[in-house]
């Protein structure tokens, strides 16, 4: 098959300092590609019917110079890439809603951690599993873990599903997913900064404490000032203060060794903060589009299509280990936390697409792993834009077909589970019965603590003032001293008991909310219940460690074990209840 001339043959063709050459290598015309391919892309995400990233990652992948080479300067592709990250964080960060997320967010957050945590182990063991080393499986498994805020809320506006029931808790996990990928992102930007990760993470906490105390000092007089600026200058003035606010805010970020990123995000909540907040949104949004846009278009000018085809089975394995288990994740989520069907299998559908924070942190890896994730994730942002739009559609038959074929008996469980997770969801949510007593408890406590701080204070000086001023002397001494001791142990001890009692009453009310059992069930049923499964999730948290080093896995999933012994330990405080109950009636 005869070779078929590309771009870049005809360049080479060209002489010397030809005036075509010339023109293309201007940063002018560089810019000129920049904004028409950008419309293009537009554009054919329209004919596409799908947001507007996926046709621009497809003409940057087109047009940049791993393809076509139309655009070729690398350096406009990075500044386009860094200024749109900031800027699209600054984005996020205005439409930070604190109080939606108050709103939905202790269901929210469950829901996203849990989600997250699925999504993250599958992501990293698959990349394990095709020969990548540890630090790139990590980038993997966040790059996996995240949901498109901005492609789902363009699918579903498209389709005039806005005002489906279950999107106002969608969007709060949203909140959730991004602010932790933010804390990703300043993560992995320091990610050569340390020689282990326990150490990069404990430096990167550092650095977030320095900037959370910087943003606490400056949030209040630095929105005052732009509140009093912006009320009385034009609107071209309140673009610039807020993109003045988003830059500094991004330099005093790099200066604590973190991404500029979460100081742009911080700036962004700062605007959200204002009163006038939606004028000023309203005056740099298409500002922000345009950016967001550019950015879009810059990722996709880094992929070099030849490593998505060489890499093809780790892009669709990734792909489909995404769609599959975020899809069965969200589902079962949303059910067992008290959703619908039909609702839950909307979330589902809604969420099965791979975020534009997914990109971000493929930016961040080191040497080549960086062009490999990004390709790789933007084959997954494509494809999963369009299995999400086909999902959503098809929403209907999708329930009706899981209701027709799933076995009554899995039905039964599924809803018994879900009767189990709602209550248990609801009895630790912050106005759940737990989260009230623990309340009820420390008020009560505090104040017996205080006494028995006092008693001991006391107890103490008083010993030192038997030796200081020579109260008594020898054996009389240590008497004396004794009898201090045995005073204050009488109300500290009688303060420690009403402590421990008023303890149980949570420990009573935690196991309720744990175990759940029957009103009717029979003491005997209880205890045998609970001590199985008991027993089983004791097994599970002393397995945790040894399969967590078998896989492989961060540190932080370690912690599962801790949960898996507290409510081991629920169960096992109610088994004990009920066989004291069970003693006394045999009595």
């Amino acid at each position: 098959m005869p070779h078929l001339p590309c771009h870049q043959d005809l360049k080479r063709a060209l002489p010397p300092h030809h005036p075509v050459e010339h023109m293309e290598n201007s940063a002018v015309m560089q810019f000129s590609f920049f904004i028409v391919f950008a419309l293009l892309g537009t554009l054919l995400s329209m004919r596409l019917r799908q947001p507007y990233v996926v046709g621009l990652l497809i003409l940057g992948m087109v047009a940049g110079p791993n393809f076509l080479g139309m655009v070729s300067d690398e350096g406009l592709i990075l500044v386009f890439s860094e200024l749109g990250a900031i800027l699209l964080l600054f984005a996020v960060g205005i439409e930070f809603s604190v109080s939606r997320l108050i709103k939905q967010g202790f269901r929210a957050a469950v829901i996203t951690l849990a989600k997250m945590s699925v999504l993250f182990f599958f992501g990293y063991e698959i990349a394990l599993y095709f020969g990548l080393d540890l630090t790139t499986a990590l980038f993997v498994g966040a790059m996996m873990s995240i949901t498109s805020t901005a492609i789902l809320f363009k699918i579903v506006s498209e389709k005039g599903l806005g005002k489906n029931p279950v999107l106002p808790l969608l969007f709060s996990m949203l909140i959730v997913e991004d602010v932790v990928a933010v804390a990703a992102l300043t993560f992995f930007s320091s990610i050569g900064a340390s020689p282990t990760y326990e150490d990069k993470f404990a430096s990167v906490l550092v650095s977030l404490g320095l900037l959370g105390a910087f943003y606490l000092m400056v949030r209040k007089p630095v929105a005052a000032s732009i509140l009093r600026l912006t009320s009385t200058l034009s609107q071209e003035t309140m673009i610039f203060v807020s993109f003045s606010l988003c830059l500094a805010m991004s330099m005093v970020a790099s200066f604590f060794g973190l991404s500029p990123a979460i100081g742009a995000f911080l700036a962004g909540s700062i605007v959200a903060s204002l009163p006038n907040s939606r004028a000023i949104e309203r005056s740099i949004k298409p500002l922000l589009l345009m950016f967001a846009a550019l950015f879009f278009l810059s990722l996709g000018m880094r992929i070099d299509i030849g490593l998505v085809t060489a890499n093809f089975w780790l892009a669709a394995a990734l792909t489909l280990a995404f769609a599959i288990v975020c899809f069965l994740a969200i589902l079962w989520l949303l059910y067992s936390t008290g959703s619908s069907a039909g609702n839950a299998v909307f979330g589902a559908s809604a969420m099965v697409v791979l975020g534009e924070f997914s990109l971000l942190i493929a930016s961040l890896a080191p040497g080549q792993a960086g062009p490999l994730l990004l390709a790789v994730g933007s084959f997954g942002v494509v494809a999963t834009a369009f299995l999400s739009s086909l999902l959503l559609d098809r929403r209907q038959a999708i329930m009706e077909f899981g209701q027709r074929r799933m076995p009554r008996w899995a039905a039964s469980t599924l809803d018994s589970a879900s009767a189990y997770f709602t209550g248990l969801l609801r009895d630790f949510s912050p106005n759940g019965i737990l989260w009230m007593m623990s309340k009820a408890f420390w008020k009560l406590s505090s104040r017996r603590l205080s006494f028995i701080a006092a008693i001991a204070l006391l107890a103490v000086v008083a010993r030192i003032a038997i030796s200081y001023f020579g109260m008594a002397e020898g054996a009389e001494a240590a008497r004396l001293k004794g009898a201090v001791l045995l005073i204050a142990l009488l109300p500290i001890a009688y303060f420690g008991i009403g402590i421990l009692r008023d303890f149980r009453v949570v420990l009573d009310t935690l196991a309720k909310s744990v175990s759940r059992h029957r009103k009717n069930a029979k003491d005997e049923e209880i205890i045998l219940r609970n001590l199985a499964v008991a027993a089983i999730l004791l097994l599970a948290a002393i397995a945790i460690p040894d399969l967590s080093a078998y896989l492989q896995l961060p540190g932080f999933f370690g912690f599962g074990d801790e949960i898996l012994f507290l409510f081991a330990f629920a169960f096992l405080w109610d088994l004990l209840r009920h066989a004291s109950r069970l003693h006394l009636k045999r009595r």
